[in-house]
């Protein structure tokens, strides 16, 4: 059967080399709170949604976001941007219910029955990226840490879950061809310093999903939010390759002033950039970025597609696969977004008028350094970094009770039920810059 394999350095397809140009399918399946404007993680905002709306109704709100997200005019879009794959982050609770972890939830397999469908249909891959496991595999919002500690790393019976779940994911999926493989991890970080922990984690899952599939390529994230692959050493399995994240210009931010020199600019992300080239002559095996991307100034546009293609253009160099971060979500980094009269973007303007994810990480900054002079005058940067996840974690429950909760309580029930249809391809905007950047670095285009 076609299926995408892992030749050497190469992806291969049908006997040839194959590279992968596309998006991902950020805050679908695992809500992000600054990607829909609302604060919390996945669980605090749906749990959020079921104080006010009860249990019923929020559930009819969140299958009627999944649905309004992702239709088939969106995979019309994509692929006539060139995409050919999409990366889609997916949150461990869509099949594993805390509260009874024996038996899986259908709603995960149900979602992505569907998605398969479009990609089939459209002739789109598909990797699928478990961005949240039971008590975090990093402190931060995105895998849905309500604590800000990483506990998924303390715990044997998380691990056991997390391989039976990809088990049972691999056996429903292992004959389906526009599946690329499986993001196994994303981002870990934080893990207690026993030596080959993360190394432990991918050779158990690698073992369970090999007993069902051997079909579908492995792809294995560093540490350090996927940027760390230091001590990553591969399992014994040829099917399978590097995914890493490249953001210089979160971790740099005076990268992203307009009068920063572009050329100096662009030769510093290039030799961030070569580092991780570098792994596919450490490893043999063939790598993707798997997210990149901008905080895109909605007063300046071109200036945003500047920078994009900035790293466009280095990943065109350098012969890279690549999904940018991310496709569609409530103006802040997305190609396409609902339009501004909407009601979603309507009740997020409120909201952050008093909110947002970089005030709350400034505040939580702020806290930390206040907290630490009440016991030292030289408080450690690496351990203020790691206390100031935890700090976040009251934050969000805050936020979520005073900001969130009486946000929502002003809303009707009739329109919070109407919020999802925002989101339907026909009630949103996209930047058209955008699009033809996609369609100019396209490996699909480019091969036609």
């Amino acid at each position: 059967m076609d299926f995408v394999g892992v030749e050497g350095k190469e992806f291969i397809f049908r006997n040839e080399p194959i590279l992968f140009s596309g998006l991902g399918v950020g805050s679908w399946l695992n809500m992000e709170h600054f990607m829909v404007g609302m604060p919390g993680t996945d669980k605090q905002i749906r749990d959020t949604f079921a104080q006010v709306l009860g249990e019923e109704d929020a559930a009819a709100f969140f299958e009627s976001f999944v649905m309004n997200f992702m239709t088939d005019a969106d995979f019309v879009f994509l692929k006539e941007a060139g995409v050919n794959l999409i990366r889609v982050p997916f949150n461990y609770r869509l099949f594993i219910d805390d509260e009874n972890p024996g038996e899986y939830k259908q709603e995960g397999f149900r979602y992505l029955d569907r998605l398969l469908e479009f990609c089939h249909k459209h002739e789109i891959f598909l990797l699928p990226d478990l961005h949240t496991t039971p008590g975090g595999q990093n402190p931060d919002w995105h895998s849905d840490n309500l604590t800000g500690i990483p506990q998924f790393w303390h715990y044997g019976v998380f691990l056991d879950q997390i391989a039976e779940l990809w088990k049972a994911i691999a056996a429903r999926y292992r004959e389906e061809t526009y599946l690329l493989g499986y993001d196994l991890l994303n981002e870990p970080f934080l893990m207690p310093k026993r030596e080959g922990m993360l190394n432990r984690f991918y050779e158990k899952v690698t073992e369970a999903i090999r007993q069902v599939d051997p079909n579908h390529i492995l792809f294995i994230e560093g540490d350090f939010f996927s940027m760390d692959f230091t001590d990553i050493q591969l399992p014994d399995d040829e099917q399978t390759a590097l995914t890493f994240h490249f953001y210089p210009t979160v971790w740099d931010e005076s990268l992203m002033e307009k009068d920063y020199d572009a050329a100096k600019r662009v030769r510093i992300e290039e030799e961030q950039l070569s580092k991780f080239d570098k792994l596919r002559e450490r490893f043999g095996r063939p790598a993707l970025c798997g997210e990149a991307g901008i905080d895109i100034r909605r007063d300046d546009i071109p200036f945003s597609m500047q920078l994009i293609e900035e790293n466009l253009e280095l990943f065109r160099k350098y012969r890279l696969s690549w999904t940018l971060w991310s496709y569609k979500d409530s103006q802040w980094m997305g190609v396409a977004f609902p339009k501004n009269d909407t009601p979603w973007i309507r009740f997020t303007n409120k909201i952050r008028s008093v909110w947002s994810h970089r005030s709350q990480m400034k505040l939580a900054d702020e806290l930390m350094d206040e907290i630490g002079s009440k016991y030292t005058d030289n408080l450690s940067k690496d351990l203020k970094y790691e206390l100031q996840f935890q700090l976040r974690g009251l934050l969000y429950r805050l936020e979520e009770e005073y900001i969130l909760k009486p946000a929502l309580q002003e809303l009707s029930r009739e329109e919070i039920l109407s919020l999802p249809e925002s989101f339907r391809f026909e009630n949103c905007d996209f930047f058209e810059p955008y699009q033809e950047l996609l369609k100019k670095y396209s490996w699909r285009k480019n091969a036609e």
